[in-house]
């Protein structure tokens, strides 16, 4: 072997050792590192091309490397990406002619890696947040899905008139209740409410007009209530007003506010056969029941529900707008 083999072999070596070898290392702090080739060709020029809609065609730009670049022309054929056209381009004079040595085409070799991983960690990075994207869209069609589902839930326990609870849900309520009131030892009260002689204000006045009243008795119901209060509609002009943490007593007052309040409400009505408005006013008959922790043993929903309904019937048959205890 020649001295001037020798010294080739020798620089080529030490190149590697200096200018390759470094790569690997410095790639493991940054992605974005790539060997600095300073004999990078022109394909454009090198080949003598004409295609003048290739996307390189004219680029003056340093370090370009068109085999690294997705839908370029080569022999007036368009190319592929990067992965689908390698093959050739490592072979084309292109190349070649980037690559004077060994060292050279290691680092050119190492480019390519160093880039095909850089171009699929931004695939990743860009599927990611594709992903987050979506499971942000996901977490708010779930959330616009809670609103809905309670809304219908809301609309399925509703009186749609009176704005109060329904009757399926008061069940429901009152259990939960009574299971409070024996856990905690907290009273429980409820209160049945019936407009008195609500059938004639319907047949000498008509449903609207019954209808604003049961209305008005909704909203005055709530505003004499409190906020862990329930009030329910009953039936056609009864109501429940389940009143947790409230004694005989306190339920009683709140009963009188409410009886007092529609009593002296007058509503403007029109009879069936005159044209001519007048006013008309209605009353309430209340009655009350409560129960204690040491009570509830053996109480249920029924019972309760009795004798509320039996102190409503003893204020009825006293002529109603009276507010009769369960005693």
């Amino acid at each position: 072997m020649s001295q001037k083999t020798k010294e080739t072999i020798n620089d080529l070596s030490k190149r590697i050792r200096e200018d390759i070898l470094p790569l690997f290392e410095q790639a493991l702090s940054n992605n974005g590192f790539i060997f600095p080739n300073p004999d990078i060709v022109k394909c454009w020029k090198s080949l003598d091309c004409q295609t003048t809609s290739c996307i390189l065609y004219g680029d003056e730009s340093e370090a370009v490397r068109c085999w690294q670049v997705t839908g370029t022309y080569c022999g007036g054929e368009p190319q592929g990406s990067f992965v689908q056209k390698y093959g050739s381009c490592s072979n084309c004079k292109v190349f070649k002619e980037s690559c004077p040595t060994i060292v050279e085409e290691l680092g050119e070799h190492f480019n390519n890696v160093m880039f095909l991983l850089n171009k699929q960690k931004q695939k990743v990075l860009e599927d990611n947040r594709h992903i987050e994207h979506l499971n942000q869209e996901l977490l708010s069609a779930l959330e616009q899905l809670d609103v809905k589902n309670r809304e219908i839930q809301e609309i399925m326990i509703t009186d749609k008139l009176t704005g109060l609870f329904n009757r399926h849900y008061l069940i429901t309520v009152l259990e939960d209740e009574i299971a409070r009131c024996h856990r905690y030892g907290h009273p429980l009260a409820i209160m049945m409410l019936d407009i008195d002689k609500f059938k004639s204000f319907n047949d000498n006045y008509g449903h609207i007009a019954g209808d604003k009243m049961l209305s008005f008795i909704g909203a005055l119901i709530k505003e004499n209530i409190r906020k862990f209060d329930r009030a329910f509609r009953y039936g056609g002009e009864e109501f429940v007003v389940v009143l947790p943490e409230t004694d005989l007593t306190l339920a009683y007052i709140v009963a009188e506010r409410i009886r007092k309040g529609f009593e002296a409400k007058s509503f403007s009505v029109n009879r069936k056969e005159a044209s001519s408005e007048k006013t008309a006013s209605r009353t309430l008959s209340i009655g009350i029941t409560a129960t204690f922790a040491y009570k509830t043993n053996n109480i249920n929903v029924e019972e309760l529900i009795t004798q509320t309904d039996k102190a409503l019937y003893q204020a009825k048959s006293k002529g109603g707008n009276i507010c009769i205890r369960y005693e």
